[in-house]
């Protein structure tokens, strides 16, 4: 989507203390462009697009600074179908990725499901997006304590946080070392150094960041959520996803293990196909299955991968919890326990002996020894 809008015209717009930030934003980008266009002459930025209101900022920004950019948006399959139609309604232009597997297919391989600490789903889905480029990413600080710590400019891989001034002498330093590592090498292996030969040689492998890493970008990083919809509202004047006036005060993957328990709740209500998708992966991954297409028979079969299915309470996810499962992920002790935390706690005991969860409809105790035993169905 192109606004065309002019700096005049956004300056014209804005409140005073919005436009201070649009001009550092601006700023920031126009600076950085030349080191975008090294390591990506044909597109130069790599904008991280996700439909949310942030990256909707960005791209808007990024387009006002009139700077060479690429929108890119990973989808991950448990993407809200809202934001899929509006992305492609207003966004046709940003380049659309999905992914080889399903997250729920991902889960059953590696046996675990992305939790808050093992969040797996990022990293493979997301976060190797831009390798080796300039990336324009939309995070804000105000937005949690943790991302308030990170800075405009950064290196993937914690090697660098910092301004932008910081990072070209910290560039400048990680070259000098790289190119006199290259020079003990050529001399090592017996070669006869030139200068022609050894620019040729450096311009080919001397760079502060390699193929994996990327150097990080975050234009709107001092901006306050009430500046990115004045931007968005007053500013460019362009349309949000339907999402955020239903209520939604974030539209990323559903059932994210980032998000309050209150949103996992009511996003299992308003998207019953994501819940029985890890419902499934859950399942399979609690009998060892290989594929979530055994799960899906077995399940459809009326039976557990256990065969420990309780036949007059099958209406609920799982029944007959009497038997102890495999140990999947760091600090939980069951499947099912894994599943409550992640798909929503209804009720939490101060005791330590006894805690209670809704897992997909069931009521189930967690005794001392981590086995779970049905209490009673929903339905």
């Amino acid at each position: 989507m192109k606004t065309e809008i002019t700096i005049e015209q956004a300056k014209e717009r804005s409140p005073k203390s919005l436009w201070k930030k649009i001009e550092h934003s601006v700023e920031l980008l126009r600076k950085s462009e030349k080191l975008a266009l090294t390591y990506d002459k044909q597109d130069g930025f790599f904008l991280a697009f996700s439909a949310g209101k942030d990256s909707q900022a960005l791209y808007h920004i990024a387009e006002l600074a009139g700077v060479k950019f690429r929108g890119h948006i990973n989808w991950t399959s448990v993407d809200p179908p809202q934001v899929i139609r509006f992305k492609r309604k207003y966004y046709p232009e940003v380049e659309e990725k999905a992914p080889e597997k399903s997250i729920f297919q991902l889960a059953v391989e590696r046996g675990i499901l992305p939790t808050m600490r093992i969040r797996w789903c990022c990293k493979d889905l997301k976060e190797t997006a831009g390798a080796g480029k300039v990336t324009l990413i939309g995070i804000r600080a105000q937005e949690s304590a943790r991302r308030a710590r990170r800075k405009e400019v950064e290196v993937s891989g914690k090697k660098f946080s910092g301004s932008l001034e910081q990072f070209y002498e910290w560039r400048e330093e990680e070259i000098k070392n790289k190119e006199e590592k290259l020079l003990r090498k050529m001399k090592r292996e017996g070669k006869k150094v030139n200068e022609d030969e050894f620019s040729l040689t450096k311009d080919n492998e001397v760079r502060c960041i390699n193929g994996k890493d990327s150097i990080l970008i975050s234009p709107i990083f001092d901006w306050t959520e009430k500046d990115v919809w004045t931007f968005l509202n007053d500013v460019v004047r362009v349309p949000h996803c339907e999402l955020y006036d239903m209520g939604y005060k974030r539209i990323g993957c559903i059932l994210c293990p980032m998000s309050q328990h209150k949103q996992k709740v009511r996003e299992m209500r308003d998207f019953p196909h994501v819940k029985r998708g890890w419902i499934t992966a859950i399942k399979a991954i609690r009998g060892g299955q290989a594929t979530e297409s055994q799960a899906v028979t077995r399940i459809s079969n009326g039976c557990t991968t256990t065969s420990r299915w309780n036949r007059k309470a099958n209406t609920g996810i799982w029944a007959g919890f009497d038997t102890p499962i495999k140990t999947i992920g760091l600090g939980f002790q069951t499947a099912h326990i894994q599943a409550a935390r992640y798909m929503g706690i209804m009720s939490r005991q101060k005791t330590k002996s006894q805690r209670r969860f809704l897992i997909g409809g069931c009521l189930a105790r967690a005794i001392p020894n981590g086995t779970p035993t049905l209490i009673y169905n929903r339905k």
